[in-house]
């Protein structure tokens, strides 16, 4: 039974994608939907309750992978900060600054206000990620790498370094390709900010195995 409704359910997701793709996110109704599935309305509303729902799944299950791949560097063991950062900010920014990705990320912005596609794209997809970074940044604090503070906050401050040299160009339809290089050199720069801001000192100044890290996101 649970095989069937999986099949179901990636079938209204095959299809709502070839649907959004063609006539885009506004005309793409879930009539228009539920006439290409076939079947009731009832059953698609019973799979999602809403087009803003279908369309950020459509969405994030072709990311699902890479999402888990970018947060697998968030993992306690890793004992070099640092480079554990850079990994996790170069996978964060290449999903973000894909040609489709910056689309998308254009459209949730600006149905912000017309429907719940930014609230449910913040609860599913920026509130997932952030939970794990904060956990990561505890366990970071917990054992010495990184000053105390609120991790919550530092994760906050993390996305926006990463985000600073991009968002806006991207969003305000200034730039459309982001390059690898500009990727690579946003995230050297926002984990050197970012390690000057919540390094430990004194495990800087005792060249702590993770200070090679440091010293290096630094470029010093």
């Amino acid at each position: 039974m649970r095989t069937k409704s999986n099949q179901k359910r990636q079938k209204i997701l095959d299809v709502a994608a070839q649907a959004f793709q063609e006539l885009g996110f506004e005309r793409a109704s879930m009539d228009e939907i539920r006439a290409r599935v076939g079947g009731s309305k009832a059953t698609l509303y019973h799979y999602f309750a809403s087009k803003e729902e279908l369309f950020f799944e459509v969405v994030f299950s072709a990311i699902e992978t890479e999402f888990k791949a970018t947060h697998a560097s968030l993992d306690r063991s890793n004992t070099h900060l640092s480079a554990a950062l850079t990994t996790f900010g170069e996978g964060l920014l290449n999903s973000l600054y894909s040609p489709c990705a910056i689309e998308v990320r254009r459209l949730i912005f600006a149905e912000a206000k017309r429907s719940d596609l930014g609230r449910i794209a913040y609860e599913r997809g920026t509130q997932r990620s952030h939970a794990l970074l904060s956990t990561f940044l505890y366990n970071a604090m917990a054992h010495g790498k990184l000053r105390e503070a609120d991790p919550s906050t530092a994760a906050w401050h993390l996305y926006g370094l990463l985000d600073a040299k991009l968002l806006r160009r991207c969003l305000l339809g200034v730039q459309d390709i982001v390059t690898e290089e500009e990727i690579k050199t946003s995230v050297q720069q926002a984990v050197a900010v970012f390690m000057a801001a919540y390094g430990n000192p004194t495990m800087i100044s005792n060249r702590a195995p993770d200070s090679e890290a440091y010293s290096a996101g630094l470029g010093g």
